[in-house]
C-alpha cells in the first residue's frame, strides 16, 4: 500500500509540473495610450527569445467593448533604438481573435509592435505594444 499511495504522489506532481509547462500562460500586453482592454497582444510564450517563431493572438475591441472582426489587420515589428528591416507577420483572423507568428530577430533593446486594423466601415484602429527585453537564443 505505500507503495502504491508513493507511486500516485509522484505521478500527481509530475502531472501538475508538466501540466504548466505545457500551458504556459501567454505573455499579454494591453496597447499603449488606448482603453483597457481595447487591444490586448498575446505571446504564446513563457519568455521571448530571439529568431523563434511565436505564435500570437490579437484581441481588437470597439469603444463598446464588442470584438472587431472582419478587420484588414497588419503589424510592424520595429525597435525604436536602431533601424532594422521590415518585420511584418502575416496575419489571419481566427475564433474572434487575429493571428500568426512573430521573429523577434534581435536582442539588443526594446521592441515596438505598431498595428492597425482597418474596419470594415473604413475607420482605421491603431495600436502600439510596447516589449522591454527579448532574450538571446
Amino acid at each position: 500500500m505505500p507503495f502504491k499511495l508513493f507511486f500516485f504522489m509522484v505521478f500527481s506532481l509530475a502531472a501538475v509540473v508538466l501540466h504548466g509547462e505545457v500551458c504556459a500562460a501567454p505573455v499579454r500586453i494591453t496597447a499603449a495610450g488606448t482603453p483597457a482592454g481595447s487591444a490586448t497582444l498575446e505571446l504564446q510564450a513563457d519568455e521571448l527569445v530571439t529568431m523563434t517563431p511565436i505564435p500570437f493572438r490579437l484581441l481588437v475591441s470597439d469603444g463598446a467593448g464588442r470584438p472587431v472582426t472582419g478587420a484588414r489587420v497588419s503589424c510592424d515589428m520595429i525597435m525604436p533604438s536602431m533601424t532594422m528591416p521590415e518585420n511584418r507577420p502575416r496575419i489571419t483572423e481566427r475564433d474572434g481573435a487575429y493571428v500568426g507568428e512573430m521573429i523577434f530577430t534581435c536582442a539588443m533593446g526594446a521592441w515596438r509592435i505598431n498595428c492597425l486594423a482597418e474596419k470594415t466601415d473604413g475607420s482605421r484602429q491603431a495600436m502600439s505594444f510596447d516589449i522591454e527585453t527579448v532574450r538571446m537564443k
